[in-house]
């Protein structure tokens, strides 16, 4: 096969029981992309076509909607009666399965911020009505160091869709209790109880529950309490197990009661993986430190983690000039912790706290890099986001907007408080 539509097949990547895919050129896009073509004859079968065709067209559905960086991207579909296929982001790193055997388990601190994005993720599709169903290492592709992507969303439930879902599906060692008794359907605690075992597995380097086959795993899902992931790997922090074992709760109103509440608990762990010594932020403290600055309150998520890509983070000390007047510069900043002094000549103009921004002028300007009018001097310890003017030009027209709408609002705020000095002049 030459081509599928308007892409060029340049090699088959897998194939299954309802299709195969394949590694193609979008030549409009300029990049790659996988497309994963289904069997006709599969989605026609009277015993399983029912079943792989609603599962097929939950995922064609969902093209253009999950819209996260931790989340496979769909591009396109087609769906007719005679060839239909779905084009997908191309991620050639494989999945989380790679990690998950004792001779290649990762550091702990670098799976607590895979799980910190994993659930971010879910819990974005959570506020679209979403449920995977079907979360397991096979379906979080991996990206590149800490980062990865979602996939295989065609078994979720969509709760504010009329399509009729079949059910039973999932893989059975990462179901959930209710999901197995029959006493509960797929919801967001049941996906969380699947992302427990995930955990558990690429902490301990097995499963948690281990069977001669499928039903002495059921068994043990629905009647035996799991040992804590450190009982097979030395070392492990006891918060580690805790959050785990709470995942897995077989009571799920044991389990956390929110996507949100287990991202906390996830953020919590990894300070404490890293109390000791210097280090550079994780984007998991980046993510949760911007939510609680004042500059990023009406961000959206997605925006946040372009935040987080276009930025570059430093620490400085007390005394260190990160801005001097007269110089040039075409980068602006944002003050995450700590206090900055702004001084014109020996006249101090303001002092800034987390949340402020300066040198927002090298954007607005719209020159090649302008002259700074100010000096900024850090008051304490300090935590500084850095954004090139030319990297923000070019970030999502969304993100460019919310940056502007901040931009206007601080020289409003500004305008309005240097008024109120001229009135107490005069």
């Amino acid at each position: 096969m030459d081509s599928i539509g308007k892409y060029r097949v340049e090699r088959e990547l897998g194939r299954g029981a309802t299709g195969k895919v394949y590694l193609a050129t979008d030549p409009f896009g300029n990049r790659q992309v996988a497309i994963k073509v289904a069997y006709p004859e599969a989605l026609k079968s009277s015993e399983d076509g029912a079943f792989y065709r609603s599962m097929f067209l939950n995922e064609a559905a969902l093209a253009g909607k999950l819209n996260h960086p931790h989340i496979v991207e769909i591009y396109d579909a087609v769906v007719e009666d005679e060839f239909s296929y779905i084009v997908m982001e191309f991620v050639e790193g494989g999945t989380l399965e790679k990690y998950c055997q004792p001779e290649t388990l990762l550091d702990p601190a670098e799976v607590a911020e895979i799980m910190f994005k994993c659930v971010r993720a879910l819990a974005f599709a959570h506020r679209l009505g979403l449920t995977h169903r079907d979360i397991k290492p096979g379906n979080i592709l991996h990206v590149d160091g800490t980062d990865i992507k979602i996939a295989d969303f065609g078994a979720a439930i969509n709760k504010v869709s009329d399509r009729t879902v079949i059910t039973n599906v999932g893989s059975p060692a990462y179901m959930a209790p209710e999901l197995i008794t029959g006493a509960a359907q797929a919801s967001a605690v049941t996906d969380i109880y699947a992302l427990g075992v995930v955990m558990y597995y690429l902490l301990a380097g097995r499963l948690p529950f281990a069977g001669a086959n499928t039903m002495s795993v059921i068994y043990q899902i629905v009647n035996t309490d799991p040992e804590p992931p450190g009982a097979h790997r030395q070392g492990l922090l006891p918060e580690l197990d805790a959050i785990v074992l709470k995942a897995m709760a077989k009571d799920p109103a044991a389990r956390f009661a929110s996507w949100e509440e287990f991202g906390q608990a996830l953020a919590e762990v990894w300070k404490k993986l890293h109390q000791a010594g210097e280090r550079e932020q994780s984007d998991t403290e980046r993510f949760n430190l911007c939510r609680t600055l004042s500059f990023f309150k009406d961000f959206p998520e997605n925006e946040l983690w372009e935040v987080l890509r276009l930025s570059k983070w430093r620490k400085f000390p007390a005394n260190t000039v990160l801005i001097k007047e007269g110089d040039h510069g075409d980068s602006f900043f944002i003050l995450a912790g700590g206090y900055v002094r702004v001084t014109r000549g020996k006249r101090t103009l303001n002092v800034l706290t987390a949340g402020d921004v300066f040198g927002e002028m090298s954007y607005l300007g719209h020159r090649d890099s302008p002259t700074r009018s100010a000096t900024v001097t850090t008051t304490s310890d300090c935590i500084i986001l850095k954004i090139r003017a030319e990297d923000l030009r070019v970030a999502s027209l969304s993100c460019r907007r919310l940056f502007d709408e901040r931009f206007l609002n601080t020289l409003v705020t500004r305008l309005e408080a240097a008024n109120e000095q001229l009135a107490v002049m005069s």
